[in-house]
C-alpha cells in the first residue's frame, strides 16, 4: 500500500513544452490468477469469432430460412414481373436475377433501373446479331440474274467463262444477244 500512496501523492512532472511525463504503475498478481485471466480472454475471443461467423452465415442465406411456400410464391411473383417486362429469354432472366442479387434489391427494382435496361438491350442486340449472321456462307454465290439474257443485253457485252461457267447457259445468252443484234435492237410486234 505504501507504493500506492506514494504514486498518488506525487504531482505529474511537467516538461518545458507542456507535456506530462508518463507514469508507470505496476500491479503484481499471482501467476495462477494471470493464467486464469489469459484462458478467459482466449475463450472469449473464440466465442466472439463463432458469433461473428454465425451472423455472417445468417446474412448470406436469408432465403434458406423461408418456408417452401413463401419461396415458391416469390419465384412466381418474380416470373410474373419478368413476363410483364417482356423478358422471356433464359439469358435475359439470368441477367436480371444476377443483377438483383449483385445489387441486393428485388427484381422489380432492377427491371425499373436504367442501367439494367441498357445492359439488357445490349445483350438482346448481341444475341439477335449473332442469330442473324449465323449460317451465312462466305464467298460469291451464283446469282440467277446473271444467268439471264436480259442482264447481259442490258450490259451490252457477252459473258466470259469466268462470269458464267455453264457453257449451255452462256451459249443461250449469246444466241439471244445475236438475235437482238440482227433486229438492230428493235422489237417487232406484228410478226
Amino acid at each position: 500500500m505504501s507504493t500506492e500512496t506514494n504514486n498518488q501523492a506525487e504531482a505529474p512532472a511537467v516538461s518545458g513544452e507542456g507535456e506530462e511525463a508518463a507514469q508507470v504503475e505496476t500491479i503484481a498478481i499471482p501467476k495462477k490468477d494471470y493464467e486464469a485471466l489469459n484462458q478467459t480472454v482466449g475463450s472469449l475471443k473464440r466465442e466472439l469469432k463463432d458469433l461473428r461467423k454465425a451472423s455472417e452465415i445468417a446474412k448470406e442465406t436469408p432465403q434458406q430460412n423461408q418456408k417452401p411456400e413463401e419461396s415458391a410464391l416469390l419465384q412466381k411473383l418474380e416470373r410474373i414481373s419478368l413476363r410483364q417486362a417482356g423478358i422471356d429469354h433464359q439469358d435475359d432472366i439470368e441477367l436480371a436475377r444476377a443483377t438483383a442479387k449483385k445489387w441486393g434489391v428485388d427484381i422489380d427494382e432492377v427491371l425499373m433501373d436504367e442501367d439494367f435496361k441498357v445492359k439488357l438491350e445490349r445483350q438482346q442486340t448481341k444475341r439477335s446479331n449473332e442469330l442473324a449472321t449465323s449460317n451465312i456462307r462466305g464467298g460469291q454465290g451464283q446469282s440467277e440474274a446473271k444467268n439471264t439474257a436480259a442482264y447481259w443485253m442490258a450490259k451490252g457485252v457477252p459473258p466470259s467463262r469466268d462470269q458464267v461457267p455453264d457453257r449451255k447457259i452462256r451459249a443461250k445468252i449469246t444466241r439471244a444477244m445475236m438475235e437482238k443484234a440482227g433486229t438492230n435492237g428493235k422489237t417487232f410486234y406484228n410478226d
